[in-house]
This record gives C-alpha cells, sequence and structure tokens, in this order.
C-alpha cells in the first residue's frame, strides 16, 4: 500500500473467527460463553484512527460493516442492524451498548457489560455470575453470593427482556 501510496487513505481490519477454549475451564472447543472464547480479535488502522491505543467497548461482529461504510463515508443502508463505532474507534466514545448478549443452541444464553456476566445454560436451569473486571479468567463464580443478589436479578431481568424482543424460543 505504502508503495502505491494508497496507505494515507485506507483502512486496514484484522479479525479471526472466534476462539478455542483448549481446555480453559475444562472445555476443548467454541461451546461456551467465557471470554477466552467469546472475545474476537480485533485490529484497526487508517486515516483518523489513532495508533497504539486499545479500546474496551463492547461490539458485535456485525457491528464492521455499519463501521466500514462509516469510515468510508459511505450511507449505511436503513437495513443494516448493526451499530458503527466509528465514534469509538476516533477515541470520541467508550461505548455503543450498555451490555451484548450472547447465544449458543438451545443450551447457552449471556448477558455482558462492562464489568459483570451472567451466563444461563437452559438446559441445566444453572446460572453463573462472573465480575469480569476483577476475575477477568472467569474462575469465581459468584451466582450464590447473596452480596451480589441484586445484580444477578438486575441481570436476569435485563436477560429475560431481551429474549423476549428477539423471540428466542427458550423464553416460556
Amino acid at each position: 500500500l505504502a508503495d502505491h501510496e494508497k496507505l494515507e487513505n485506507t483502512v486496514i481490519i484484522f479479525t479471526s473467527d472466534h476462539g478455542l477454549a483448549i481446555g480453559s475451564h475444562g472445555l476443548m472447543g467454541k461451546q461456551n460463553m467465557y471470554e477466552h472464547t467469546i472475545g474476537v480479535p480485533l485490529i484497526f488502522s487508517g486515516p483518523g484512527i489513532p495508533s497504539n491505543e486499545l479500546r474496551t467497548a463492547q461490539i458485535y461482529l456485525r457491528d464492521l460493516f455499519p463501521t466500514t461504510c462509516d469510515l468510508a463515508r459511505i450511507p449505511i443502508p436503513k437495513t443494516v442492524q448493526g451499530r458503527s463505532f466509528k465514534r469509538v474507534l476516533e477515541g470520541r466514545e467508550k461505548k455503543i451498548y450498555d451490555q451484548v448478549f450472547g447465544y449458543f443452541n438451545d443450551k447457552q444464553r449471556m448477558v455482558r457489560t462492562d464489568r459483570w456476566k451472567l451466563i444461563y445454560y437452559s438446559h441445566l436451569q444453572r446460572y453463573q455470575l462472573f465480575d469480569i473486571k476483577n476475575d477477568p479468567d472467569e474462575l469465581k463464580d459468584l451466582n450464590n453470593i447473596s452480596a451480589h443478589r441484586d445484580i444477578k436479578e438486575h441481570l436476569k431481568n435485563t436477560l429475560l427482556r431481551w429474549q423476549q424482543k428477539v423471540d428466542d424460543p427458550l423464553v416460556q
């Protein structure tokens, strides 16, 4: 790109598929909601994007298309469901979502905020609650700790509202 004088007006995006557990939490594969699996590498470089800075905003991969349109100054089609995170890349905003949601088949549902994650295993009728800020490796399940009862209930209700909104078949 530099040899052809295209580097100054080109955005480079590096990403990949979701990660594998590879033994973490005693698991192999991708069928879980732990950080080592749901986290996706995402690197941007280009005009207007600060170098050597880390952003921690939660996004979905579906947000790549509207962001790319936004960076290229192309109108985002009205049918696109994702959100542009251009302002986050530029350092003008900290986040675009208060929480993100995840699912795996009819087995798992997840809600994650900047600090907390609640995972629901529908086939087991079991929850896990993690304080990602203080336990980034998700080793201490706080689900049954009474001091965290309010945050757990708040996240359960947030997850239920999302399930209802998207017509999740697990909602009864």
